[in-house]
């Protein structure tokens, strides 16, 4: 039986909520674009705040379906920062192409549920619900655009493919309940002779294929370029941050916890394809969007060698890496679409050529400085946070005695600085063909601000992030 008491565990949770149908009141009384855009901002600002006072808490509520915990509350946190980030670039981006609607607020709102729950879910079912109240909430956001072609192409194929794979962690869900009896993930990890069975291992194999889909895994990966190109930028840099984090932080504790020691060298080989596609193609990437995409479905891979370990290094490795990626990830993206918003064009995507960023020190030194320093961090060349990430996920590879898998991660993220370096070397040592001037707006400005912070603090002192959320 729920507890009214419980609910005080939940309020961040409950704050959005009520934020999400403020916002569609507003929208349609009022249509006063400013107040839906103060209400948005302001309930995910109190829910992180809220969420890192509470970080201490730790129970099982709500009839054991959500368990709250200092895993899930710091994952929460990463989340709600990534979602508050984009936020502030959002207004003027949206301002900018004429799409600056009420509803783009509301189902950023509506998805942010959803990654809540599956962050918090202790049971197989919330997390499908969580997870399909992600997925088609960023369907409707790729195709945002909705005069754009390539936009609505984008939405379709996402959408497509996305109720596919929908069907293996449905499917995976069913086999699990019909082994066990049961869809609580409590129980599912404390019986170990479940871990045996060979339905059982099927149905953790078709979940775990489920969210490969969602991070951008190899080989299923297809959706993620076409989708990050088509969508709007400040949509793309959010799904490739809160939209992934959160599938990560949710399937992530669950094979760790299960330690079914048969995936590790499925999930080992995984890891290396799909960092090794995501480098590989990104060199011969002219469109910086869909170079910023290859670099994410590397970043899976990265992931990927933490969730081969099957330690709790992995685990910090794995939040601290998320919490690096939010920042360089989503800066970078900011970055782009301030480039993109100086063309004329505001109806479809201009500027996304790497052409675009010649010249760009000359033209203006502050936001080559800016995007510079997010590529080196993605790069993982210290002391940016990015180096960190990469670090203690390679080092719980080694602990686990995967160390082959280790080297083979340092080699191809070495590959990775390449095409980050022809992106620098563009912006500092090539000539400019046009003479576009940038205009960062005071959030976007404030949202690069927080970004490069937070780059480069956690790059120096990366334990103070386990001491905030007290990580044991």
């Amino acid at each position: 039986m729920i507890q009214l008491h419980e609910l005080q565990f939940i309020i961040p949770l409950i704050t959005i909520c009520v934020a999400s149908v403020l916002v569609l009141i507003v929208e349609v009384f009022s249509r006063n674009r400013e107040v839906v855009f103060a209400v948005t901002t302001l309930s995910v600002f109190v829910a992180l705040i809220i969420t890192i006072r509470d970080i201490s808490y730790s129970t099982i509520i709500l009839n054991n379906f959500i368990n709250i915990n200092n895993v899930s509350s710091g994952f929460n946190i990463v989340v709600l920062l990534s979602v508050l980030l984009s936020l502030l670039e959002s207004r003027s981006y949206l301002i900018k192409k004429q799409i600056n609607f009420g509803e783009y607020y509301a189902i950023i709102l509506f998805s942010l549920i959803g990654m809540m729950l599956m962050v918090m879910a202790n049971d197989l079912l919330i997390v499908f619900l969580g997870l399909e109240m992600m997925s088609i909430c960023f369907y409707i956001l790729a195709g945002f655009m909705r005069k754009r072609i390539k936009s609505n192409e984008s939405a379709l194929k996402y959408f497509l493919l996305g109720a596919f794979m929908t069907g293996f962690l449905l499917y995976g869900i069913t086999l699990i309940y019909g082994v066990s009896g049961t869809t609580n993930l409590m129980v599912l990890f404390s019986n170990t002779l479940l871990h045996q069975e060979p339905l059982f291992l099927i149905g953790v194999g078709l979940f775990l294929i489920g969210f490969l889909f969602k991070i951008g895994a190899f080989p299923f990966h297809m959706w993620v370029p076409d989708v990050y190109d088509g969508a709007p930028t400040i949509v793309s840099g959010f799904m490739s941050t809160a939209g992934k984090i959160a599938a990560v932080a949710t399937i992530f504790p669950i094979i760790l916890k299960l330690n079914i020691l048969d995936y590790r060298i499925i999930i080992s080989v995984v890891s290396v394809l799909t960092m090794m596609f995501g480098n590989i193609i990104a060199l011969a990437q002219t469109n910086i969007k869909r170079l910023l995409a290859y670099s994410s479905i590397a970043s899976a891979g990265y992931l990927l060698v933490g969730l081969a370990a099957f330690n709790d290094m992995a685990l910090r490795g794995i939040l601290f890496y998320t919490l690096a990626y939010s920042f360089m990830q989503l800066g970078a993206f900011i970055v782009v679409g301030i480039i993109e918003k100086s063309s004329s064009d505001n109806k479809d995507f201009s500027n996304i050529s790497l052409d675009s960023y010649k010249g760009l020190a000359k033209r203006n030194p502050v936001l080559a400085t800016i995007f510079t320093l997010f590529l080196f961090s993605l790069a993982g060349i210290p002391p940016f946070a990015g180096f960190w990430g990469k670090y203690y996920l390679f080092v719980a590879a080694i602990k686990a005695n995967l160390i082959w898998l280790s080297i083979v991660a340092i080699l191809l993220s070495v590959i990775g600085i390449y095409y980050y370096l022809k992106v620098i070397v563009y912006m500092w040592f090539t000539d400019p063909e046009t003479d576009e001037t940038y205009i960062m707006s005071p959030l976007g400005t404030t949202a690069i601000i927080l970004s490069i912070a937070g780059t480069i603090f956690f790059g120096l002192f990366p334990e103070i992030f386990f001491e905030l959320i007290r990580f044991y």
